[in-house]
């Protein structure tokens, strides 16, 4: 098991910027967006249709917790989608705009029995359930987790439980965003997740549900902007 791997917290000009604050955005409900996201910026872009509206009392009241700033920073910026294809970030009450329908809370209880069938492997705290949340997955498959046990969401880290990474699990002394863009700039000792696809890629494009949903139906394959050979298919 890999502990507390370090992420990037330096910005492109070599400067710490995980406490810096900017003024120029407030989708963190109501105070300024954090430096984590406006790093993020600067190396991709959220896209068309990017962003979401969302009742983040209400996400408290249905997981009994509040959800740490970037990532809520996140949401309000880039939202529910999916980064080159690889990697999927989850919302919190919903997937794909269907309500009834929470990738995040399969995510997070299939996580959970990982964890359960690791045991003391895995170095994570127990609980009952385990104190994780699932934010993100790949295409290794991999599953994105914070670590929930401290009461502060801002002090989570993140848990990756991988598919074929070095270690089952492995865990990240930093926030969401700081890890995507870790990821991004290639800044771990190793690779974080199953595949290289976001490994150092300074190309990524991120590309929300919406956007993607309605390039599909236009008949354009929204990762390479060229008609979609099999628009007019019908399937069985």
């Amino acid at each position: 098991m890999e502990k507390y791997g370090h992420c990037d917290k330096t910005g492109e000009d070599g400067a710490r910027r995980r406490d810096e604050v900017s003024v120029s955005g407030s989708k963190g409900g109501g105070r300024p967006q954090g430096a984590a996201v406006n790093a993020l910026l600067t190396l991709v872009a959220p896209g068309c249709g990017a962003g979401e509206v969302i009742d983040w009392g209400a996400v408290s009241a249905a997981w009994g917790t509040r959800f740490p700033d970037d990532y809520v920073d996140f949401m309000g910026v880039y939202g529910e989608g999916v980064m080159s294809e690889h990697l999927y970030i989850l919302h919190p009450l919903s997937t794909a705009g269907d309500a009834t329908h929470c990738q995040m809370r399969q995510e997070t209880a299939t996580a959970c029995a990982v964890a359960a069938r690791l045991g003391d492997v895995a170095g994570l705290p127990k609980g009952s359930p385990y104190p994780l949340i699932a934010w993100g997955v790949t295409t290794g498959p991999d599953i994105l987790c914070w670590v929930t046990e401290d009461s502060d969401p801002n002090s989570w880290p993140v848990a990756v439980f991988g598919r074929h990474t070095e270690a089952p699990v492995a865990l990240y002394d930093c926030g969401m965003v700081e890890f995507l863009r870790s990821l991004l700039h290639g800044a771990f000792p190793v690779c974080p997740v199953s595949g290289a696809e976001l490994w150092g890629r300074r190309d990524v494009k991120f590309l929300h549900w919406r956007e993607q949903k309605r390039l599909w139906a236009a008949g354009v394959n929204p990762w390479t902007g060229e008609p979609d050979p099999y628009a007019d298919e019908e399937w069985d």
